[in-house]
């Protein structure tokens, strides 16, 4: 038995209260850390499911996206193979219309066999495509593949279904004004004579010799070039860096896949059980998959990513998009890290306290209790007020996510969220939602007047306008750029959704302060409804930005609404701009001829040089159509010295110069005229062509002398001093024609056909023109008529003095062979 003596006793009473205040210093900060860690530990797996949630949700939408927009190219096979077919039979049409019309003195057998020489040839479809000519009778007239069939009847023939193909077809051309639709099964070249493929032609009526001209072609060869089409174009769709796009049909095959190139591709030909695994489990609702594959340095590692797949009806494809969660395991174990290298310093810290603690406590055990309790509270508060930044921080990085950073407002992520849950809400309870685009009218000028700077804070005040204007069930997002979404759900009437637009232009007449300068703002907008225009959220935005740009186009600050005509003519815009930027290196620009005529003597003294385009798919396009673009592209200037080179070229070819030598008026478009080396490039190609430049008259309209008058004033002023003569053109249609006549040395007027139309039975249209006409006269310039088709009209213009006429009465505008040929008449 141990003896308690004094020395001991001393010892005791000495060490204990240190040993005591020690150990619970101890527990309680071990008791204290493990709070900590498990507080830290629950935040990193919340930060982690938010992580995870956040990029399931990324590939479901990037998928969803490329599978929406393949059902939609899937849905428009039939209906573009029955535009495609209309516009070939059309194209074809024109073709024999045109080869009858220039030959109907020749005997019908020599005319048949020009307009089957013509067709026989083309091919299209990627050469599957050809045209074949019946009459109404039945005898085949013409057959682009099989020849040895032309001649032969086909009334009696059959598909395997017993339809009778050619008659069905001619009836239906009867009963449908001359053209129709018509659906029949077919057997495929290289495939066995029992097996047939439904096809889908048009044929149109040709009226001269009892004919119907038609094409065809098979279902199932535009979906093969459509799928072809959809996996070169599908993959590239938009999609976070983090993200892996994916394509595979029902066995497993991969026929599209973005990270094919890199060596730690999830999905490649070795991995064939992973591929026909996700096409098993695929469904057309889309479901989400846990992916797995031995990574690159065949360790028993595996390689885990998560995949979103979506199987498309019809088809035997399956869609999908994935993303490698190990990237968000790295990002945990880094702060993991980071917690616990904090955690350490703090339990450093406690033990130095302890340590200082028990030497203290050698004093009195109620001072040293006192100090420990207070710097245990300190520590206990700095643990919470870490705990507190790190749930703060957690929020910023949710607020981040979803928000734009400059103005606060939903970014496109949370938008989609809204559009798609007012989607759900509103077929719940049948109503409707308002998808409204915004884009601010001239927002560059605002910068480059003001400064960038500038140009933030008035997005950002625009933004705290729209924030605070409209209710808490409204989204409002920043797009883009200066550009802004509003989700407007819940929508009883599309009445609602007028008042919710004119509510946002109220939102701008008042002007914003920014730097302590007022500056005017005003937006245009495109609205999209659901369920009307589209069923998905991206639709709806899609369409909302299509009529935007429409707005903005025929008038900045309107408010417009989707109609799908407006889609299709702003596709057929983009293929027209992208067609015209080839056409001149394609040779499909050309230049027709319109003669002008002497009124005294009715013979050609001049012609007008027209621009022409004629496509080889698209056949003619209108010049008002490809002007216009022309305009907006840039390319007017390069077009408009084709025609001006090609015109001075012909025109020496078919007339000399000397006396009586024929003139040419050419039109210069305002872009042309204001270029800095418009005069000297005009003056070098007469030069070089070697064309007297008296002979040439330069026709420019009224819009071209609106802003900068003075500039214009010395460009016409050099031009005449290079004896160019010049014209304006569709004199009276402007507010300040008269003006300009004074001002400006012009040699010629040009009457607009808009008065020539009604001169024979409109006195009022007679008397303008007579006073146009002595105008003229007394400035002395030469006045031109155009649009004259009747004789009538001739009479009329020659008695009040006009000087030259053009128009349909004596010749359409002219090939330069058949311009020829009527110079030499004269």
């Amino acid at each position: 038995m141990m003896i308690l003596n004094d020395k001991k006793l001393v010892n005791l009473i000495k060490y204990t209260p240190s040993i005591i205040v020690g150990f619970f210093a101890i527990t309680v900060n071990v008791i204290i850390i493990k709070d900590n860690q498990d507080k830290a530990n629950a935040s990193i797996e919340s930060l982690r499911e938010d992580i995870i949630d956040n990029n399931k949700s990324a590939i479901k939408l990037s998928t969803d996206k490329a599978a929406n927009y393949i059902l939609y190219k899937k849905k428009r096979v039939i209906d573009e193979l029955k535009t495609l077919s209309q516009q070939r039979v059309s194209e074809a049409y024109a073709i024999a219309t045109s080869i009858y019309n220039n030959n109907q003195n020749q005997p019908k057998t020599t005319v048949s066999k020009l307009i089957t020489d013509a067709l026989r040839p083309i091919r299209f479809y990627q050469g599957r495509g050809y045209f074949f000519i019946f009459q109404m009778d039945g005898i085949n007239i013409l057959h682009g593949l099989k020849p040895y069939l032309e001649g032969v009847s086909a009334w009696d023939a059959q598909d395997l279904r017993g339809a009778y193909i050619l008659r069905e077809h001619i009836n239906l051309i009867k009963q449908q004004d001359g053209e129709a639709f018509y659906h029949w099964w077919y057997q495929k070249p290289g495939e066995p004579l029992q097996k047939e493929y439904q096809k889908i032609g048009f044929g149109k009526y040709f009226a001269p010799y009892d004919w119907f001209i038609g094409t065809g072609e098979y279902i199932a060869d535009i979906e093969n070039d459509l799928k072809e089409s959809l996996l070169k174009s599908v993959i590239d769709f938009e999609h976070t860096e983090n993200q892996s796009l994916f394509i595979i049909d029902n066995q497993g095959n991969i026929l599209a896949n973005e990270a094919k190139e890199s060596d730690l591709a999830l999905l490649t030909h070795s991995n064939a059980t992973l591929t026909k695994k996700i096409a098993s489990e695929a469904h057309t609702a889309g479901s989400f998959m846990t992916l797995d594959k031995l990574d690159a340095n065949k360790t028993n590692k595996n390689k885990t990513e998560i995949g979103y797949l979506r199987k498309i009806e019809g088809w035997d494809w399956v869609i999908g998009s994935y993303f490698n969660s190990s990237q968000v395991n790295k990002y945990i174990e880094i702060k993991q890290q980071e917690a616990q290298v904090l955690n350490q310093k703090k339990l450093f810290n406690i033990i130095i306290l302890s340590v200082f603690s028990t030497l203290f406590m050698v004093g009195t055990s109620l001072i040293v209790s006192s100090l420990i309790t207070r710097r245990f509270n300190r520590f206990q508060q700095r643990i919470e007020h870490n705990i507190n930044a790190l749930e703060t921080s957690k929020k910023k990085l949710h607020f981040i996510a979803l928000h734009d950073a400059l103005t606060g407002l939903a970014n496109r992520m949370l938008l989609m969220d809204k559009i798609n849950e007012a989607i759900e809400s509103a077929k719940k309870h049948n109503q409707l939602v308002a998808v409204v685009f915004i884009d601010l009218d001239d927002f560059k000028k605002v910068n480059d007047c003001n400064g960038h700077t500038a140009g933030d804070e008035l997005l950002k005040s625009i933004g705290q306008r729209f924030k605070h204007a409209f209710e808490a069930k409204d989204t409002v997002s920043r797009f883009g750029g200066d550009e802004f979404v509003f989700c407007f759900p819940q929508l009883n009437t599309i009445n609602e959704a007028y008042v919710k637009i004119e509510k946002i232009q109220q939102l701008f007449e008042d002007k914003f302060i920014v730097h302590g300068h007022e500056i005017k703002a005003q937006c245009s907008i495109g609205a999209s409804m659901y369920p009307s225009d589209d069923h998905q959220a991206e639709g709806l935005i899609r369409k909302a930005d299509i009529v935007l740009y429409k707005s903005k186009t025929e008038l900045k600050g309107s408010a417009t609404f989707y109609h799908h005509r407006l889609n299709e003519e702003l596709q057929y815009k983009y293929l027209l701009e992208n067609e015209l930027r080839g056409a001149l290196s394609n040779k499909e620009l050309y230049v027709l001829y319109q003669p002008q005529i002497d009124t005294k003597t009715e013979q050609i003294v001049a012609v007008e040089a027209l621009a022409r385009w004629e496509h080889p798919k698209l056949g003619t396009i209108s010049p008002n159509e490809f002007i216009a673009i022309a305009e907006e592209i840039g390319l007017i200037k390069q077009i408009g010295l084709f025609v001006f080179t090609q015109a001075c070229k012909d025109i020496l070819s078919v007339s000399p110069n000397g006396k009586n030598a024929l003139k040419v008026s050419i039109n210069i478009s305002p872009n042309q005229l204001m270029s800095p080396d418009f005069i000297d490039s005009m003056t070098q190609i007469t030069d070089e062509i070697g064309l007297n430049r008296s002979r040439i008259t330069l026709e420019i309209t009224e819009n071209v002398m609106l802003n900068e008058l003075g500039k214009t004033y010395n460009i016409l002023t050099e031009l005449k001093k290079r004896d160019f003569c010049i014209s304006l053109d569709d004199f009276g249609t402007g507010f300040s024609s008269l003006s300009y006549l004074n001002m400006l040395p012009f040699d010629e007027v040009k009457i607009d056909s808009c008065f020539v139309n009604n001169i024979t039975v409109n006195e009022q249209s007679k008397a303008l023109i007579k006073s146009i006409l002595a105008i003229s006269d007394a400035y002395g310039m030469i006045t031109v008529a155009e649009g004259v088709e009747r004789k009538e009209q001739l009479t009329v213009l020659r008695t009040l003095g006009c000087n030259l006429i053009q128009g349909f009465y004596f010749d359409k505008p002219l090939t330069l062979a058949k311009l020829q040929k009527n110079c030499l008449k004269r």
